[in-house]
């Protein structure tokens, strides 16, 4: 069983670190933002490379009516990295320890790239007890492969060879902090420029920490075995959305993909790329919401 404390974390130095908790489950320990006093309860989890806050419109708003509980997931945000490298299934497990431990079940499960994957998985473990699932460009072999950085991705089991040394080499680098705006940039569309998220003091945070790029290594180890999302005939309603600028995934295999899953809400946001919830957080926000309304709905 999972362990919950209330005192502040003190695993990172981000602004709102006074807000967070900590989860232990397993041996590995995440930081967790807990918001709303009642309601259904909400689990949201985070891309590769960021933390919980990058739903902090999205927290703001579903708190009025839902116990929303927002994860750094291992190595990100003000979480630490676990002693083993962790994979799809133990991030699985830490999330549905954490549901059970916060008693959130029927729980409505939002998760952006690799956070979608971790949301399918516990849908697909424990489908009864998911209220909704809300998928924001959903991570597979398939859309990292035909997406911007596919190249570091064997095309073959007979590429490992090549392609182990380099994501070996890749967990020494640290971003050099002229270097983050760049990063940021290729994650963004049009919406998230305009915007000036690419100078983002919370997403600058976390391309800094030295946990970034060991813990985005481990993903993409695990991803060729694990990151295949599927929904069998009682999993829950689904909802993908998707920026159509999407440089780090994409969005034409992700158009496959939703026909695979069969998603009831499927949303396009035009100008936006790895970060919609960001980039156009009134319109992610409404759809999401509007989504929610109709699993709610009697006529359902």
């Amino acid at each position: 069983m999972g362990e919950s404390t209330q005192k502040p974390s003190d695993l990172g130095s981000r602004p709102d670190d006074a807000t967070l908790e900590r989860f232990r489950h397993d041996g590995v320990e995440v930081a967790v933002r807990r918001a709303g006093d009642s309601g259904p309860g909400v689990v949201m989890l985070h891309n590769g490379g960021t933390s919980h806050g990058i739903w902090r419109h999205q927290i703001a708003d579903l708190a009025a009516d839902h116990r929303v509980v927002a994860i750094d997931l291992p190595g990100f945000g003000a979480s630490p990295m676990p002693p083993e490298p962790i994979d799809l299934a133990a991030h699985v497990d830490l999330v549905s320890a954490l549901i059970e431990h916060d008693d959130l079940s029927p729980v409505t499960l939002i998760g952006n790239c690799m956070g979608s994957a971790i949301a399918a998985g516990v849908a697909a473990c424990d489908p009864k007890n998911v209220r909704a699932l809300v998928m924001v460009n959903p991570l597979t072999d398939a859309t990292f492969r035909r997406g911007g950085l596919g190249i570091f991705m064997a095309p073959t089991e007979a590429w490992s060879p090549v392609t182990a040394p380099v994501r070996a080499a890749l967990r020494r680098i640290r971003v050099p902090r002229a270097a983050v705006p760049l990063a940021l940039r290729f994650q963004l569309g049009p919406a998230g420029v305009r915007a000036g998220l690419h100078h983002d003091p919370e997403l600058t945070a976390c391309m800094l920490r030295n946990d970034q790029t060991p813990a985005l290594t481990d993903v993409l180890t695990d991803l060729p075995a694990s990151y295949r999302i599927v929904r069998g005939p009682d999993g829950p309603p689904l909802c993908t959305i998707w920026g159509a600028r999407n440089r780090v995934l994409s969005p034409v295999a992700g158009v496959r993909l939703d026909a695979l899953l069969r998603s009831e809400h499927r949303v396009l946001v035009r100008d936006a790329g790895h970060m919609p919830m960001l980039e156009r957080p009134e319109t992610v926000t409404q759809e999401i919401r509007s989504f929610l309304d109709n699993v709610d709905s009697p006529a359902r």
